[in-house]
Parts: C-alpha cells; sequence; structure tokens
C-alpha cells in the first residue's frame, strides 16, 4: 500500500485463531493485516505494505454524509450493494469513499458467529478483556505510527454490507 487512510475492525466467525490461519492458506483468501486471539496475542499476518482482501463491496460515504449528486444518490440508494453502486465508489479517491482493500489496515478478533435458527443476523461473541486491550493498543500504535485520524477507525459493517453485529462488542 502506498497510502494507509483507515483501519477497518473485523471479527472473524470462526471460534479458533487456527481455524482463521489455515483459511488464509487457501488459493485465494480472503484475510487482514492483523489476527487478535481470545488471549489477546497479537499475530501479523500479512505485512502493511501488502494490499489484502478484507473490506468487501464498498457502502457510498456520500449518502451518509449527503453528499451525492442526485442522480447518484438515486442509483446508490435504489441498489447500495448492486455492481453499478460499486462501479461508482471505486471509481472515488480517499475521503470521498471510505478506506478501501488498498488503502486500509484490516484487523480480525477472533470470535465466533453464534447460530441460530431463527435469527437472521446472529450474534458474534463477545470481544473479550485481553482482546479489547490488545486491539486498543494495536490501533494506537498504528494510528500514531500512520497519522490515521480516529473518525477514519471503523468496524466492518459501517463501511461495507456485512453483518451488523460483527466486532459490535470491539472498543479501541
Amino acid at each position: 500500500m502506498t497510502a494507509i487512510h483507515g483501519i477497518i475492525v473485523h471479527q472473524t466467525g470462526a471460534f479458533t485463531a487456527q481455524s482463521t490461519l489455515n483459511s488464509y492458506k487457501t488459493p485465494a483468501p480472503d484475510g487482514a493485516h492483523f489476527l487478535i486471539d481470545k488471549d489477546g496475542t497479537v499475530f501479523q499476518t500479512a505485512s502493511l505494505s501488502w494490499k489484502v482482501w478484507h473490506v468487501g463491496k464498498l457502502r457510498a460515504r456520500c449518502l451518509l454524509a449527503h453528499t451525492c449528486a442526485p442522480v447518484e444518490a438515486k442509483l446508490l440508494i435504489s441498489h447500495p450493494a448492486g455492481s453499478e453502486a460499486q462501479k461508482i465508489e471505486r471509481t472515488k479517491k480517499f475521503p470521498d469513499r471510505f478506506p478501501a482493500n488498498e488503502d486500509s489496515i484490516g484487523i480480525e478478533i477472533v470470535g465466533g458467529v453464534i447460530k441460530s435458527d431463527t435469527d437472521k443476523n446472529p450474534p458474534y461473541e463477545e470481544v473479550n478483556f485481553q482482546q479489547n486491550q490488545s486491539l486498543e493498543w494495536l490501533v494506537r500504535e498504528l494510528r500514531l505510527k500512520f497519522s490515521v485520524p480516529t473518525n477514519e477507525i471503523y468496524r466492518h459493517p459501517d463501511v461495507s454490507f456485512k453483518d451488523p453485529h460483527e466486532a459490535e462488542s470491539a472498543k479501541w
């Protein structure tokens, strides 16, 4: 990465660090730069100079800021995660869009999804004290090193179309 504009905090959806590390060995892995285990251990899983695939389809920042052109707003509202909306977002430069794979650091916190037959968006495991301590330390160090403002640190579902419960108990 040539510039780092943000930090995206994720939860793995897996109950163990080993499960997540194993998934990084697949031919086309998704991933993050860091992984925080349940005991608070921090693993660096990718170089900070590498673009890793951790964000997914971007939400439109202009919709939240109420700065979209009328035609753009109409398209983004009617098809927020559609291919046309993504084409628009991919053409934008930061800060007109949220931090993306090419300019954000991804931090994964180990935590499984607590499945339910009735819940369409089941919750994740709570981020525990040790994980939150490590997350707070890591975010502080990364913010200082790369001059990332606090308002450019997000939970994954804030910038992408992901489970709304992901990383909701993460604290930095």
